[in-house]
């Protein structure tokens, strides 16, 4: 039994593993709402993406967005965060609040539907660059100064 449960168990993992893209993959586009419940789009026309499935990995994004003045930071760039892990109430009434403090849109992906097939890293920050749709990378980033270089480039 306990031989079945694994095997079971491993064929998920690989299910789970194989729906995340990976470079040289065509993502699609998404339209999420953001903390002022306005439409944030990633199409065509975005190069790079910043998504964050965990409050670590948020914590760094933001930190390196509120670092860069808004009319240095890249207008192609998009900011996403997959926030289907918080209880909605703590989502509703504190966490969403005080995004709008912020001084960037941020998409939220509320089901975690969206952004199943990100890629994320525990604790951090996952940088997507796109062209056309394309992904040309895929970096993950432990703290906001390495955001900051990235973002740069």
């Amino acid at each position: 039994m306990k031989a079945l449960l694994f095997a079971v168990s491993i064929l998920f993992m690989t299910s789970a593993q194989a729906n995340v893209f990976v470079l040289n993959d065509k993502i699609e586009p998404i339209t999420l709402e953001d903390q002022f419940e306005q439409p944030l789009v990633v199409n065509e026309t975005t190069k790079v993406v910043l998504f964050s499935r965990g409050m670590k990995g948020g914590e760094f994004i933001q930190e390196a967005l509120e670092t860069i003045p808004a009319d240095q930071q890249p207008t192609d760039m998009a900011y996403i965060a997959d926030i289907s892990g918080m209880p909605s109430l703590i989502a509703r009434f504190v966490a969403i609040p005080k995004m709008k403090d912020l001084p960037f849109s941020m998409g939220l992906d509320r089901e975690g539907d969206a952004t199943a097939s990100w890629p994320a890293e525990k604790d951090m920050a996952t940088v997507v660059t796109l062209d056309n749709l394309s992904v040309l990378s895929i970096e993950y980033f432990d703290n906001s100064e390495a955001i900051i270089e990235a973002l740069k480039h």
